[in-house]
């Protein structure tokens, strides 16, 4: 068994087969919101909490899936990276997560305000947040707009009443971290 460590910041990450993620991830994405960090240290980056996707298998890959609003800050960052992140904070960080979710990078620096650290992960060139509990790195296999015409009623007139639709992306898991305890 091949085990990396990572000593990010004075924070042991170690990097784990995705084979023995054994975390539900119904609540890990509908309840502990992970934050999806997006760009690298060229270009800027930005994050946001997610709280729509999920993981599975297909083409033959573990991949997740999720879902960015085109009117998000953190869009143009998911657009134009090949990667991004997806940091799992505890429970303790709820207000900061809440935060990631309800402010927009355009106006303010969300980590800096929150007290949060982005750390650089070489191996990519992007970011993590080195308070999260475990990270999954993502690189993105496939992008689609979600069509409002498709939509059943319900779901236009509940969760798009301005046309403010998401993109879904579609990612392979290239590593998952862990901070060790």
């Amino acid at each position: 068994m091949h085990i990396s460590i990572y000593i990010i910041g004075g924070v042991f990450m170690l990097r784990k087969n995705i084979k023995g993620f054994n975390k539900n991830v119904f609540n890990e994405i509908g309840n502990v919101w992970p934050i999806l960090v997006a760009g690298d240290r060229v270009n800027g980056f930005n994050g946001m909490t997610v709280s729509w996707g999920g993981l599975g298998v297909l083409w033959g890959k573990n991949v997740g899936f999720v879902f960015v609003r085109k009117s998000r800050h953190t869009y143009k960052f998911t657009e134009a990276s090949d990667s991004f992140t997806l940091s799992f904070l505890s429970d303790e960080y709820k207000d900061i997560k809440s935060f990631f979710g309800s402010k927009s990078g355009r106006d303010v620096n969300k980590f800096e305000e929150a007290n949060l650290h982005p750390t650089l992960d070489l191996d990519y060139n992007g970011y993590y947040v080195e308070e999260a509990s475990y990270v999954l790195k993502m690189k993105k296999l496939y992008s689609i707009d979600i069509p409002y015409e498709k939509l059943p009623d319900n779901i236009k007139n509940t969760y798009y009443p301005n046309g403010d639709m998401h993109t879904m992306y579609v990612c392979e898991i290239t590593q998952y971290l862990e901070k060790e305890e």
